[in-house]
Formats: structure tokens, sequence, C-alpha cells
């Protein structure tokens, strides 16, 4: 997002500690700058895109978009895996949300599970055959989420694209019990 969708990133700290980054207040202090490399240091295409990304973030409900899609498609899915009797959960806040693959096969019901419940290191461990699974089933379905796994809504997210999520999941889903998935374990 810091750099609209471009190669980018940010550094952010206290004021006193970043202006040994900064050429004019290192001089006003006497002091040499401090080196900051960095691949896209000064990159004016990053730094265009990621002003104009603040802008439309300060004028406009983007943020507030990008967390109802992503409030409503945790809830979808959630609700492919509690039809199909799955014992996993996607949750989240914000605009992302997260697979909950189950490792311990707990009986779980996928739309009251609370994250909090769990261990961290369990709510975090992935088997990474259904992870796997579950990514490349997705892929064929036309949908690419990240690998661990989950992904990131954003404000150009339409409900024609989390329809075409929640249909490509369930299909995934179905594909995943067909090919006896281990991990794809019964609520």
């Amino acid at each position: 997002m810091v750099a609209g969708g471009l190669p980018g990133g940010a550094v952010a700290g206290r004021k006193d500690i970043l202006d040994w980054l900064d050429f004019a207040a290192s001089e006003a202090a006497g002091r040499q700058k401090i080196l900051h490399p960095g691949t896209f240091n000064g990159n004016p295409v990053s730094a265009a895109a990621a002003i104009t990304t603040l802008r439309i973030i300060e004028t406009t409900d983007a943020c507030e978009r990008a967390n109802r899609t992503a409030e409503t498609l945790r809830r979808r899915m959630n609700e492919v895996l509690a039809d199909k009797g799955i014992g996993w959960s996607i949750y989240g806040t914000f605009s992302g949300f997260h697979v909950f693959m189950n490792p311990e096969d707990r009986t779980i019901d996928p739309m009251t599970f609370d994250p909090l419940s769990v261990p961290w290191k369990e709510l975090k461990t992935k088997p990474a055959d259904a992870a796997n699974a579950l990514r490349l089933a997705l892929l064929l379905e036309g949908v690419d989420i990240g690998g661990w796994p989950g992904g990131l809504t954003s404000a150009a997210h339409s409900e024609a694209d989390v329809e075409a999520t929640i249909q490509a999941f369930s299909r995934a889903i179905d594909r995943l019990k067909a090919e006896g998935m281990p991990n794809v374990s019964a609520a």
C-alpha cells in the first residue's frame, strides 16, 4: 500500500532518529548524514504512486470498502466451510483473511470460531500439503491467494469479485475432499 502497488518501502520512527537520514537536518546539526541504501530509494514512479495512494485514502472511503469486502469474504467463506462440514475457519481483521487449517483436528464451527481460543502456534501452523493443495485448487479456479494461506482485499474488489472467489473456494474445497486431502477434516 505504501507505494500504491509498486515496489517500495517506508522507514518510520522518531524524528530525532530519522533526522540522521535527512540531508538538511544533518547539515543543520553539523553532522554527516547516515547512508540509507535501498533499491527503491528516490524512485519517482513509486513516490508518485505513494502520494496518489495517500490522497485516495485521505479523501475516499477506500479503506472502509476494503475492510467491508474482507468481512463479507470471511463470512461467506466460513459459510462454505460450514455447509461442507469442513473443520477449518476463515478469520482476520480489517482487509485481511487467514485460513485456520485446524492442525489438531479440533471440533469447531467455522461460523463461531474464535482465533483467540487456540494457542498462537497452533493458529499459525499450516500443514504444508493442505496449504499448497488449497492454493493450487484455487489457482485452477482462477483465484490466487497468499501461500500462508490467506490474502488481502482492496477497494478495487467488487461484489462480483467476492462472488467469483466464493464459487471458486467452494469448488476448491470439493476438489480437496474428492482427492482425500487428510487435513480437510469434518467439523
